[in-house]
């Protein structure tokens, strides 16, 4: 029997009209390797019941603003470029950048840092000592970064946006580079070899460097009144979500020779093909297409009520679709959002 009327794929009319419902009722216009990672329970509250501008007023962590900070001072270092909002163009665009002095960048960054406000008494702690080890962090992340060729290359480029689009999505994947410039070495020549003359720009790849940092652990309160802290390690793997992050941008910006880069105020270690498995190309690529189902996941929680009209009613059948889990560490973003995030889930 030959049926002449197909059952309709939502995620297949989503792709159809490229999001332009949901792009009009509920600003959704991309993915990003880090959303697209996060539990859906807290991805559904803080993308599509949160502006970013809420979001950007969610409590965050010492830990996490001490990464900027060191990210900044390498990018106020080794880039000649660095992207940023243009307010003019209302829109991320490349600007050139005059180049800080390694005291320069270390003492910029310990100033962001300083305005950080902590949430609460721990997080204070965390800050103080995190003062103390800001600069030995840059430090390691300098002698690192030298030795991966930063300091020599030309045309280093950080927060590079890139905005790929898979034919399996409906929407982009947009990410942003922590930093990247053009080499002509070869994994079997020596850090010290130089590029012939007559090489030509079409043998150019990127070096892709992601940085990623780890702090002390905050112990408990000594006798004295002040707490202890427990050294900083380093992973002896990647994390699953960096490689996902690290695939994405291995599959975007062929040909390139990325390395995931973990720094502390007394090391770091540095992980490549050649001494870690999950950055071969192939399996840089799997964890790519991992990051792509985690990305279609989305789209069919998004497309699932996309024909309703009214953008509450949407929001509120997503919401019953998904479990909040309010015992995961996502949900310390303070006790106004917390509170509505809890108003939300309570009244579906």
């Amino acid at each position: 029997m030959i049926l002449k009327n197909k059952i309709s794929d939502p995620l297949q009319d989503l792709q159809l009209d490229s999001f332009t419902k949901l792009n009009k009722l509920l600003k959704i216009n991309h993915h990003s390797p880090s959303a697209a990672q996060l539990p859906l329970g807290f991805y559904v509250f803080s993308r599509l019941f949160c502006t970013q501008e809420e979001r950007r007023m969610f409590d965050g962590n010492a830990n996490m603003a001490a990464g900027v900070a060191v990210g900044d001072a390498v990018q106020w270092h080794y880039a000649d470029t660095i992207w940023s909002f243009n307010p003019n163009q209302k829109k991320l665009a490349p600007h050139k950048h005059k180049k800080l002095s390694k005291e320069e960048a270390i003492e910029k960054a310990i100033e962001k840092f300083s305005n950080y406000v902590p949430v609460n008494d721990k997080d204070k702690d965390k800050k103080e000592k995190y003062l103390e080890t800001i600069p030995q962090t840059i430090q390691q992340a300098f002698i690192v970064f030298d030795q991966l060729g930063a300091s020599k290359a030309t045309d280093v480029v950080a927060e590079d946006s890139i905005n790929h689009v898979d034919e399996r999505l409906s929407l982009p994947i947009v990410g942003r580079t922590d930093l990247h410039f053009k080499d002509f070495k070869s994994v079997e020549q020596s850090t010290g070899a130089s590029s012939p003359s007559h090489v030509s720009s079409d043998a150019l790849f990127l070096s892709v460097l992601e940085l990623k940092t780890t702090w002390q652990t905050p112990g408990k309160i000594k006798k004295d009144g002040s707490r202890s802290f427990s050294l900083a390690r380093l992973p002896s793997s990647p994390s699953k979500n960096h490689l996902k992050q690290l695939g994405f941008y291995a599959e975007v910006k062929k040909p390139c020779n990325p390395k995931l880069v973990y720094v502390t105020a007394d090391g770091f270690q540095v992980f490549t093909k050649e001494n870690c498995a999950d950055l071969e190309p192939k399996n840089l690529h799997t964890y790519y297409e991992a990051l792509v189902k985690d990305c279609m996941r989305i789209e069919r929680l998004l497309a699932r009520h996309i024909d309703l009209e009214e953008p509450e009613m949407i929001l509120q059948e997503i919401a019953r679709d998904v479990d909040p889990d309010f015992e995961s560490f996502y949900w310390n973003i303070g006790h106004e959002f917390l509170n509505k995030a809890k108003k939300i889930w309570s009244s579906i």
